[in-house]
């Protein structure tokens, strides 16, 4: 039985990694680094690997992997690398992950998609050319985190104050990554300023195997209106076919530019109806793990066995439509107050959703006793409750969502 290093392990990894499908498949070590993304302040990176390296190195590791974002697909890359295991190299994953380096890259490859944008020194706060308003956030960051339209100097200026204390803790680390194994002049201390975009958002998800590049899907954003707030994601996409193909050929096209190879994608992008354009927002070199299921649901192949097959330097299989839906979606429940948590969901009202509906998937993120905002959250909104769910039918998927309201009820207070 072949081994995998899990690294920075996430509550998603360890349900999907061991659902029915992996069973007998593989075994699954763990090499450590959870909770990483959230000790960013005091974790070395550094360490971290030379350590793993000299735990794992000669213990017949068959494949590396992580889906965590930051530091997690990184260290991942690094430690694959010096293992002689497949894994896509780590300067593309910085390169896609410092947003300014890869917005230079995309204007390379794909002028057309790529909206005007300039970098904001963080200590001085001084734009250059691009006209008020536009769209600011960090070179590094995540979760929507000081991501926000900008209308004037002082709310520039002021944005960039913020950002201090969050490079100082958050970017820390990934300064210590580019610098040991990338090789790019700009360390991450910066803002990146960017023309506003408007339309309808969606996320491409594929991966590429020795070169060729294979596109999974495209998965509609909903936002809360008025706001960059995620409300419900929807698979596959209701955008037209046409658009769905020309986003699709944005980014293999990118992503071959780029040199990514044996690895998992996700790009954001913006299609805007009234001038017929396609946008990237930015590029994510994993996979979006919270749409795993969707595409299960939906082509029967969980993504998770994509990441699987690629860390083990095999061809992923996937082919659309061949799985038990015809529709899929993730339902986000968030509040724009903070609250105090007076009750939440258990385990029985866990059980009782699966019971109905044995593919669901469900995340309480909200704790009796606690505020919301003593959870990660993106600054905008405060995440409580997330449901994964699949239909043959619109209607059936809101009534299934429905229905889950009714069980997995919470309770707040001031």
């Amino acid at each position: 039985m072949k081994k995998i290093l899990l690294l920075c392990a996430t509550h998603r990894d360890k349900r999907e990694l061991y659902a029915s499908w992996s069973k007998g498949s593989f075994e699954i070590i763990n090499g450590g680094g959870e909770g990483a993304d959230e000790q960013l302040a005091t974790f070395d990176p550094l360490s971290f690997i030379d350590k793993t390296f000299h735990e794992f190195s000669g213990q017949g590791i068959d494949g590396v992997l992580a889906t965590d974002d930051y530091p997690g697909c990184i260290i991942a890359s690094i430690i694959a690398k010096k293992l002689n295991l497949p894994a896509p190299e780590v300067e593309k994953i910085l390169l896609c992950q410092h947003k300014y380096y890869s917005r230079i890259e995309q204007r390379k490859i794909v002028p057309e998609a790529v909206p005007n944008f300039e970098l904001i020194d963080a200590d001085s706060g001084q734009k250059q050319e691009l006209e008020f308003p536009f769209f600011v956030k960090p070179v590094k960051s995540f979760f929507s985190v000081l991501a926000q339209k900008v209308e004037d100097a002082g709310e520039l200026r002021r944005i960039s104050r913020m950002a201090r204390g969050h490079i100082n803790d958050f970017v820390r680390p990934f300064n210590q990554l580019l610098g040991e194994f990338g090789n790019f002049e700009l360390n991450a201390n910066y803002l990146i300023a960017e023309e506003l975009l408007e339309g309808k958002q969606v996320t491409v998800e594929g991966f590429v195997h020795r070169g060729k590049v294979t596109i999974m899907g495209v998965v509609d954003s909903v936002m809360f209106p008025g706001t960059i707030c995620f409300k419900q994601f929807d698979y596959p996409s209701k955008l037209p076919k046409e658009v769905q193909t020309r986003m699709e050929l944005v980014a293999e096209k990118v992503m071959r530019g780029i040199g990514f190879d044996n690895g998992i994608f996700n790009i954001e992008m913006i299609y805007e109806p009234e001038k017929d354009r396609v946008h990237i927002v930015e590029i994510n070199p994993r996979m979006a793990s919270q749409f795993a299921d969707l595409f299960e649901k939906v082509d029967g192949v969980n993504t998770y066995q994509i990441q699987v097959a690629l860390s083990l330097g095999e061809e992923p299989h996937f082919e659309r439509g061949k799985g038990r839906c015809k529709f899929a979606g993730s339902f986000v429940f968030r509040r724009f107050k903070d609250a105090m948590v007076e009750k939440a969901p258990g385990k029985e009202e866990i059980k009782r959703v699966h019971t109905q509906f044995p593919d669901a998937r469900v995340e309480i993120f909200g704790t009796p006793g606690k505020r919301l905002s003593e959870d990660l959250q993106d600054g905008k909104s405060y995440r409580y409750r997330l449901v994964n769910l699949g239909g043959n039918g619109q209607k059936e998927l809101i009534n299934k969502y429905e229905r889950c309201k009714e069980i997995l009820k919470f309770e707040f207070g001031e």
